[in-house]
């Protein structure tokens, strides 16, 4: 007899009707809180030979095995598997709970990043996400430093920790010269290989410490250049990897600065109030660990978060209490990770700032110091500093020197791969549309779409 032979056999041997099988599979599909409505001819269409929809075949399979006794799959009906992949349980924005979940964690997720090259391209920023990690953080007070020793294959020692230390100051420096589009993947794959195989070796309790801090660094770094890459859904999971890392390693200096570079992409995808909020809760947890550099950063990212909310007076209190604290700095107690942060960088916050708050004269004035005061090596804040003040003759309507400023800002932006500096680029261009029948805008947007040709921006 044509049609399914299997699914036929099976049936008879189950003595059911059809109508019988219809009632059932309706049954088991409404304790699964799903309504089908399958009726006695759509069991005979089966028996015909016609594939069911998902997850019809898998109820099917229930309801005959459960009436012969025994266990039967879909392919047993003669029917096809078609049911969906199973969702991934893993999210990246939980806060793992142990320090054994936290060496999963970082295998994972830079285990997909590595693997899946469209890895939650879909996925959207949400700056609610890090309030769980930054209140898990901040709040962990008075409570013993969590056991690092572990036993695992290949003995860990203070020299392989100092190369991954190195490896990430290396790493920082050619992500400030060079962007980070081109680094990123080079990071998230030489912090995989060590997560897989450093993490995971036989440390004792001070190793281990030291070890998790060098991976933390090397987490926030993975995120930082997902950031300058345009992934902020993924820079944000390395974000909060990085702050669990620096929390299990009881540094809460560098935790705090995590937390600044949450606040730092919070900022940048329209969302202040939840910097400012990220930024204060990186000062009080630090619970006095900052050194006067340190805080002075951590300050700065807070003025960025006033200034997105334009709170003026805020912003220009942050801004005052990071240069008092960065004139106290000596730098002979500062961490590697702050050590970039000198009166330069300073003045491109300020810059920063007074963008966002829509005062152009302050802002050329604090970007010509920025840039006079850089040294070689910091291409991405040249380009950044540069646009900021063709923005600033913008806001003037200086259309001539808005579009020779934003043309030097190209020059140096087209060295880098930076998706940051291609969107304050973006910005720009988006306004000057008011002024699209101007020649000297239009010789702009011509030789902008020569340098970027192929480029979003």
């Amino acid at each position: 007899m044509a049609g399914n032979g299997d699914l036929r056999a099976l049936v008879e041997e189950a003595g059911l009707t059809r109508r019988e099988i219809a009632r059932w599979v309706n049954v088991v599909a409404e304790r699964r809180g799903q309504h089908l409505g399958c009726t006695h001819t759509s069991v005979a269409r089966w028996l015909d030979g016609a594939q069911p929809r998902w997850p019809i075949p898998d109820l099917l399979a229930e309801v005959l095995g459960r009436r012969l006794g025994y266990e039967l799959t879909v392919s047993d009906l003669g029917l096809r598997d078609r049911r969906p992949p199973a969702a991934d349980p893993f999210d990246g924005l939980s806060v793992a709970r142990t320090v054994s979940d936290i060496r999963r964690a970082v295998v994972e997720l830079t285990g997909r990043d590595m693997n899946r090259r469209n890895f939650l391209l879909g996925s959207t920023f949400g700056a609610a996400a890090f309030s769980s990690p930054a209140l898990f953080w901040s709040t962990a007070t008075g409570v013993e430093p969590e056991p690092m020793e572990h036993g695992g294959t290949g003995r860990v020692r203070e020299a392989d920790v100092e190369r991954i230390r190195q490896t990430v100051v290396m790493f920082r420096k050619l992500d400030r010269a060079q962007g980070g589009g081109d680094l990123r993947d080079t990071v998230v794959n030489h912090l995989n290989g060590v997560a897989r195989t450093k993490l995971s070796g036989t440390y004792g309790d001070d190793v281990g410490r030291a070890l998790f801090r060098a991976v933390a660094e090397l987490t926030e770094l993975a995120g930082w250049l997902s950031f300058d890459s345009g992934r902020h859904a993924l820079a944000q999971r390395y974000h909060i990897q990085a702050l669990r890392l620096a929390q299990a390693a009881d540094d809460r200096a560098y935790g705090a600065y995590v937390m600044a570079n949450m606040a730092c992409q919070a900022v940048y995808l329209g969302h202040g109030w939840e910097a400012v909020q990220l930024a204060r809760a990186a000062q009080q947890g630090a619970r006095g660990a900052l050194t006067h550099r340190g805080a002075a950063l951590v300050l700065a990212m807070e003025a960025r978060g006033h200034a997105a909310l334009s709170d003026e007076r805020a912003c220009v209190e942050a801004l005052s209490a990071a240069e008092r604290s960065l004139d106290a700095a000596d730098g002979d107690d500062d961490p590697a990770w702050c050590q970039y942060f000198d009166k330069g960088e300073l003045m491109h916050e300020f810059a920063h700032c007074h963008r966002d708050l829509r005062l152009p004269k302050a802002t050329q004035g604090f970007a010509r110091d920025a840039i006079g005061l850089r040294t070689d090596g910091y291409t991405r804040r040249c380009a950044q500093d540069t646009t900021f003040m063709a923005a600033a003759h913008l806001e003037e309507r200086e259309l001539d020197q808005a579009c020779a400023k934003a043309g030097e800002a190209l020059d140096i932006a087209s060295k880098l791969n930076s998706s940051q500096c291609n969107d304050f680029l973006r910005e720009f261009r988006t306004r000057l549309k008011p002024y699209a029948r101007e020649r000297v805008v239009r010789d702009f947007h011509e030789r902008a779409e020569e340098l970027y040709a192929g480029m979003a921006v």
